[in-house]
């Protein structure tokens, strides 16, 4: 297996690159961020660097970014950053992958200590997939600043790249493994002897031990002394960064109960009175990696449908020159009017349209639908969608960090951020309940001194290794972390995962009309002539009243083939109801009759008409000046096909109540609604009372989800206690909105809503029980009653028990799992 020739680690598909233009031979690299990183220190005339570091991928990984600290100005590098910073006018934000994170009090430390440095405006670190967002001023601090300071408090950070997390990844699996193969192997002999000291051991006659037992009792010194040296070492490197920094970690326990043990068990090796517990400390250590390394694997399970939509993009691309030859280039090198070539088979790198050639294109990674959409000249193709029969010509449009792609995995990583209430409360819980358990600890050991001095040491013991503040930091990341791997699955975008928890417990679902239930693509119908301006004026004018505005109506207007187009200009849009604009100086109103013609210009004939249409079902507009009222336009939406299933399964999870709220007039919203089956339903309504209706129902005590797509929803939207709307609908509506589809199925809402109340149910579950074992395993422990050993396998259980039980959230919508397997190729 080859070696990254910049990180030394083992890689299975990179890819050869000349790293000087004078030199001909390629060296191989696992990613272009290494890539661009070696041709950074060879242009900095620091070639010696690699002359003189290790070339073995674990010394590699573990030196070569601490011994890059100090040629750490190199990250301040435009072209370097280009891969992994978003640069803002106001902030620099930088994408970074932490090691060395092991609980929620790394993340507390590195987030307080970044958040001190002057310049730092945000950080975010996600405990799952240990990756910091850090959001700084240029002016004021450099990024080298920012990895510097980590490095002092004893964690190390990389620039992230997904091919690099994930060998990263995979190597702290490999020495978790190595860590607890070791601590088995070796703990297997001491747990030998004190098995035969069990059956044949004790003191002789006059008291003293025989010579066998002695010669085991400094064996097993040695033995443990290796196992806590080696396998046991990351607990009190742990405890050492967190006693520096004056914070009480989840090590600090740990480290505590098995240096009790050890000192207590050395005294009594030496004076050869008393017990030994080198078994509980071989037993701790073996079972607490055993859980560690089970949650290791949990949380990069729970991770990895996130990183996914990372892991998925291509790191080189085939570029045309200007001599039109290819040419393999960097994908963070290409930039808009680029034309690459992509081959059946291949994920696009960049967003871009097709230039020449055509091709059916899987999406399912974007929007979780399964079905190949066909792509010809001129049609627009994003990021991570993947190429089917033939090759095609794409000329790239955005570069690969403004893609669709990459706002999508951005939208998803600040979404983890908001999280529910009682995982923010469950940290500080955890931090606290490490201060409680030492004063718990100090008050055992106080109580048996007093009482029987015997059993001080295995109760105090006891006590700090039986507790599993761990159970309790766990019991909420892995769910929300694999929630949001399921919604990214289903084609669904968490904006907040804070409303998750809500969304559970909605008992009022109010739907939008137009682009919600209905397809959001009304066709025109007809057009009736109120005057003598002809069928192409009047639809021109009424395109060019409209021209800003993004409601579906006037969308269809715009796309209506008419010779020349009107401008019109002092435009005043009123949501939900219409727009008013002067043309060629005189004043034009379109939208609803009763907004467009007073009720002067309204007739009776004319409102005859619009009552007939309305009946049926339709939508109808109105165009007028201030003279008389010049057409009436009519438009027929179809019924969205998955909008039926949605009501119906929303009836069946027991939803008390669903409404439709729509500024389309009363007889249309009916119509739809009655197909639906939905009784409650109210027309002609404003965004104000709308917004007023979701707020007298919140009132009477009601969880109110709103799914909407308009302008008109916004404050709707907002004011929900969780909302729902496509990702092609208003940016408006986006904005206000906590979850986005990004397909067309709307019944996919389902799905969300029965996850949701699967992952709110399972972090309840993982509390519960980290609470209840907690209380009934501390008194017990305190008492004596549980041994040092028993103490080990309870604690490790119990994290073994939540990492378990929230990993039970992937058996949710199992239908998803096509569409991602499509999306592995």
């Amino acid at each position: 297996m080859s070696h990254c020739f910049h990180c030394g680690l083992p890689i299975q598909q990179g890819f050869t690159a000349p790293v000087l233009e004078v030199e001909s031979t390629e060296r191989e690299f696992c990613c272009h961020g290494c890539l661009a990183v070696c041709r950074a220190i060879i242009d900095a005339g620091l070639v010696d660097y690699y002359h003189h570091r290790s070339t073995t991928a674990s010394s590699a990984s573990q030196s070569v970014i601490p011994e890059f600290l100090e040629r750490v100005e190199l990250y301040d590098r435009p072209d370097i950053q280009q891969g992994f910073v978003t640069q803002q006018q106001e902030y620099h934000e930088a994408s970074l992958l932490l090691e060395n994170i092991r609980c929620p009090a790394c993340l507390w430390l590195n987030e307080k200590h970044l958040r001190s440095l002057p310049g730092v405006i945000d950080v975010h670190i996600d405990d799952v997939s240990q990756r910091a967002r850090v959001r700084w001023q240029p002016g004021a601090i450099q990024l080298s600043e920012i990895l510097i300071a980590i490095a002092d408090i004893g964690y190390v950070a990389h620039p992230y790249d997904a091919s690099r997390g994930e060998q990263l990844q995979k190597l702290r699996k490999r020495r978790s493994t190595e860590k607890l193969i070791f601590a088995g192997a070796i703990g297997m002999l001491v747990m030998n002897f004190s098995l035969a000291t069990y059956f044949m051991g004790g003191p002789d006659e006059s008291g003293v031990l025989p010579l066998w037992i002695t010669i085991g009792r400094w064996t097993s010194l040695l033995l443990v002394t290796m196992i806590m040296s080696y396998s046991g070492q990351e607990f009190f490197i742990g405890a050492w960064n967190d006693a520096r920094n004056r914070r009480l970690g989840m090590d600090v326990p740990i480290v505590l109960g098995l240096s009790a043990a050890y000192t207590g068990s050395i005294y009594t090796t030496i004076s050869g009175i008393g017990e030994v517990y080198f078994d509980s400390i071989a037993m701790f250590i073996f079972f607490l990696l055993l859980a560690r390394r089970y949650e290791l694997g949990g949380k990069l399970m729970a991770a990895d449908h996130v990183d996914r939509l990372a892991r998925v993009m291509p790191g080189m691309a085939q570029r045309f020159n200007e001599n039109g030859t290819r040419e393999q280039v960097a994908v963070e090198d290409l930039v808009p009017g680029d034309l690459i070539r992509l081959l059946p088979g291949e994920t696009a790198p960049v967003d871009g349209t097709v230039a020449d050639g055509s091709s059916s294109f899987d999406e399912s990674l974007l929007t979780g639908e399964s079905s190949p959409v066909l792509k010809r000249a001129g049609n627009d193709i994003v990021a991570g969608s993947v190429n089917g029969e033939q090759a095609v010509v794409i000329k790239v449009t955005k570069p690969v960090q403004s893609s669709a792609l990459s706002e999508i995995r951005q939208l998803v990583e600040q979404g983890l951020e908001r999280r529910p209430y009682y995982a923010l409360l469950a940290e500080r819980v955890a931090s606290v309940f490490v201060a409680v358990i030492l004063v718990i600890a100090a008050a055992t050991a106080w109580f048996w001194l007093q009482t029987e001095p015997a059993n001080w040491l295995p109760a105090t013991i006891a006590v700090l290794i039986v507790t599993c503040p761990c159970a309790l930091a766990l019991a909420t990341p892995v769910a929300l972390t694999v929630s949001a791997g399921r919604m990214i699955q289903l084609g669904v975008i968490p904006l907040r995962m804070e409303a998750l928890d809500v969304l559970a417990k909605v008992d009022y679902f109010v739907f939008d009309k137009t682009g919600t239930l209905t397809a959001g693509k009304p066709g025109l119908v007809e057009v009736i002539l109120l005057s003598d301006m002809g069928k192409d004026d009047v639809i021109r004018s009424a395109a060019a009243i409209s021209a800003d505005s993004e409601h579906p109506l006037a969308r269809v207007l715009r796309d209506v083939d008419c010779k020349g187009k009107l401008v019109a200009e002092s435009i005043s849009n009123k949501p939900g109801a219409g727009i008013s604009a002067s043309i060629n100086g005189r004043i034009w109103r379109y939208g609803k009759p009763e907004f467009a013609a007073n009720e002067t210009l309204l007739s009776s004939d004319i409102k005859l008409q619009v009552d007939a249409y309305r009946a049926k079902g339709q939508t109808v507009s109105l165009l007028s000046d201030s003279d008389e009222a010049k057409a009436i336009f009519v438009f027929e939406d179809a019924i969205r096909p998955t909008a039926a299933k949605l009501v119906q399964g929303l009836h069946e999870m027991g939803i008390k109540q669903l409404s439709v709220l729509s500024g389309d007039a009363q007889d249309s919203v009916v119509k739809v609604a009655k197909k639906l089956g939905i009784n409650d339903c109210h027309g002609d309504v404003s965004p104000e009372q709308k917004l007023a209706w979701i707020s007298t129902r919140q009132k009477e005590g009601h969880r109110v989800a709103m799914f909407g797509d308009g302008i008109n929803d916004t404050p709707a939207l907002a004011a929900a206690d969780a909302s729902i709307s496509f990702s092609d609908a208003t940016d408006l509506a986006n904005i206000s909105s906590d979850f986005l589809i990004l397909g067309k199925d709307a019944d996919v809402i389902l799905e969300v809503v029965n996850l949701a109340r699967s992952t709110r149910r399972n972090i309840m579950q993982n509390f519960s029980w980290a609470a209840a074992y907690n209380f009934i395993a501390v008194p017990f422990a305190a008492l004596g009653m549980i041994p040092p050993w028993g103490a080990a396998i309870g604690m490790s259980f119990s994290s073994l028990f939540v990492v378990s039980n929230a990993l039970r959230l992937r058996s949710r919508c199992s239908e998803a799992a096509p569409a991602i397997a499509n999306s592995d190729r």
